[in-house]
């Protein structure tokens, strides 16, 4: 009977919440560059269904199998700040069939982590948007340590300096999973044990790829960042100079995801963009 309550209770939550699900993409965000990621075909990294979700302004790869987003893309640009994003309750996304919950999360330390950020979202396609960032297809299990520190620097940085000094930047972000080193999953507090939760994969660390065109000129940085407690961020001062140690190429993020990116690019323009890491941050 319990069981029975708590689907229909999924059922009504879906239903009441059909309106404020957008299915529509928005034409001018052009939330994704160099065509939507696609799995690469002999990867072991990705099982089951990657639904491709469209929101208002930015557009989800969600894993069926580890109930994460795989990718999620956005576009900003240059826009003057209008104040504090609001904020939202966390909620299912119908869409998808994970259909992962707030209450999933509760009880565990983990944070949800916004892979399309609110404050972007805020900023350049004002509160409609920031409600999409909402749910749950959007969230993955980060550790307070990881989503205050230099994930959030990360994603400061791309609203308050390149979204401006580059008039407009594509993003994608997502998580990574090592399966070398087992899996782990959400669980509750010894307080909350007997409540039951879906398997939320936690994941091994996160990546984000920061596209610009200058000139006509692809130009990228791409970043790891591991899953951690503490952070190595060095001896700099600034932002930049302590997210500068998380740069990676574009091809390592692929090889760690199983996906492939900007493949409607020139094959020449590809292994340009993707081969080395940036040699230093804009």
């Amino acid at each position: 009977m319990k069981k029975i309550l708590v689907a229909l209770l999924i059922v009504l939550a879906c239903l009441s919440s059909g309106a404020e699900n957008s299915t529509q993409n928005c034409v001018q965000c052009d939330p994704v560059f160099g065509n939507t990621p696609r799995v690469q075909e002999f990867t072991a990294l990705i099982t089951g269904d990657v639904p491709v979700l469209q929101n208002r302004t930015f557009t989800v790869g969600y894993g069926e199998a580890r109930l994460n987003p795989l990718w999620v893309s956005y576009r900003i640009y240059s826009v003057a700040p209008v104040g504090s994003a609001p904020s939202y309750g966390w909620r299912i996304d119908c869409r998808t069939d994970a259909r992962v919950s707030d209450t999933d999360y509760k009880y565990t330390g983990y944070q949800r982590g916004h892979m399309a950020p609110k404050s972007a979202m805020y900023h350049c396609y004002g509160a409609e948007a920031v409600h999409d960032t909402f749910q749950l297809s959007n969230a993955s299990p980060q550790l307070g340590e990881l989503n205050n520190g230099p994930w959030g620097d990360l994603e400061d940085l791309v609203r308050e300096n390149y979204s401006h000094c580059c008039d407009e930047v594509w993003i994608i972000a997502g998580p990574i999973f090592d399966d070398s080193n087992g899996q782990a999953y959400l669980a509750k507090d010894a307080e909350h044990a007997g409540v039951s939760q879906k398997r939320v994969e936690i994941p091994d660390a996160f990546y984000k790829i920061i596209i610009d065109v200058l000139d006509g000129q692809i130009r990228a940085l791409a970043f790891i960042i591991d899953h951690s407690e503490t952070y190595g961020y060095g001896n700099g001062n600034s932002i930049i100079e302590r997210l500068s140690g998380f740069l990676k190429s574009i091809d390592e993020i692929e090889e760690k995801t199983g996906l492939d990116f900007f493949w409607e690019l020139d094959v020449d323009e590809q292994a340009l963009l993707e081969s080395e890491p940036a040699s230093a941050m804009w």
